[in-house]
């Protein structure tokens, strides 16, 4: 049954969006799979080795290690105009809550 929405494109009440993200129990079970199957001797060789590979100047190496040590960057993006130019915000009013 294909889902139900409104003149805004949004899902209507009571009508079920797209395949959506996995079930919780679907992800539970892929991680013990993991955890079963790559040993902590396992992954102390893989990180040995990329390791290795970084020093020796793998940029992919450099990247996998430091995702897991520190995180990935958080992601920016500048807005400009149809011109091209920076966005500029002007505020107009301030408005207190309850006002």
């Amino acid at each position: 049954m294909a889902a139900v929405r409104d003149e805004k494109g949004r899902f209507a009440p009571g009508s079920g969006g797209g395949p959506g993200r996995p079930k919780r129990e679907r992800e539970i079970e892929y991680y013990r799979i993991m955890e079963t199957t790559v040993t902590a001797a396992a992954w102390r060789a893989i990180i040995v080795k990329a390791v290795e590979q970084a020093k020796r100047g793998d940029a992919v190496a450099r990247k996998f290690i430091a995702d897991y040590l520190i995180g990935t960057p958080p992601q920016r993006h500048e807005l400009t105009g149809a011109d091209g130019d920076p966005l500029k915000v002007q505020i107009i009013e301030v408005v207190k809550s309850g006002e």
